[in-house]
């Protein structure tokens, strides 16, 4: 499933069309649960109630924007004993800047309990998944690096380079992250970028088909088939 970012109707709307399957399926989240769309906190326990219920069936990865999210709250909590460093400050003012304020939002209302239950689920997420010929990240890997050589912030804010570059050596590598209407022109077909999910020559499937944009869809891709659902 790609990027989600807070649009818990397509959420909804696109868990009813698949039908998963807890006995045959495997599904896996490609992290970005928040911001940007309205309902960040709803998607955010949807998807963390869902793995709770299957846990060996559901695999919920770490995105970019739960990281600059933790970030923040990590911030918060060195803020009195001035203990920052850059990273704090920068990921702060990125977060807000990225959909993050009505993501903090909807976080402020909630008591610190919860708040804190929902920040150690995220806290606990990975940021690979990999199976057989298979490789799930948010965003990308560095193309001439083994994966298990791989750095976290590669996973997570991978964009130039990935694309063009990876020839497919170290299989299929399944991504979020960056929207299927942001590709280079080379990629688009009748001289428009694409809506769906893309399956690139070179073993890269891209699974963000835009759900926050205009006109931009939430999608599931079964990777073995290349079938996708989308709304």
């Amino acid at each position: 499933v790609g990027d989600i970012h807070g649009m818990y109707e397509k959420l909804v709307s696109l868990m009813e069309l698949i039908q998963f399957n807890q006995d045959d399926d495997m599904l896996i989240f490609l992290g970005d649960y928040i911001d940007r769309g309205p309902q960040s906190l709803e998607c955010l326990d949807y998807v963390m109630n869902l793995y709770k219920q299957y846990p060996e069936r559901v695999i919920p990865l770490l995105g970019n924007h739960e990281v600059m999210c933790l970030n923040y709250y990590r911030y918060e909590g060195r803020r009195r004993s001035y203990m920052m460093d850059d990273l704090d400050k920068q990921m702060v003012m990125v977060w807000l800047d990225n959909g993050g304020t009505d993501t903090h939002k909807q976080f402020k209302k909630l008591k610190h309990p919860e708040l804190q239950k929902r920040l150690r689920w995220m806290r606990m997420l990975s940021n690979h998944y990999q199976t057989g010929d298979y490789y799930f990240c948010h965003a990308g890997i560095q193309p001439f690096i083994p994966l298990d050589k791989q750095k976290e912030g590669d996973l997570l804010w991978m964009r130039e380079g990935f694309f063009d570059l990876y020839d497919g050596r170290y299989g299929t590598i399944v991504v979020g992250h960056t929207p299927v209407q942001e590709l280079q022109k080379k990629y688009w077909t009748d001289g428009q970028p694409p809506t769906t999910p893309q399956f690139l020559e070179n073993n890269i499937i891209m699974c963000d088909t835009g759900s926050f944009l205009e006109g931009g869809k939430l999608s599931c891709v079964d990777v073995l088939t290349g079938e996708y659902w989308q709304v």
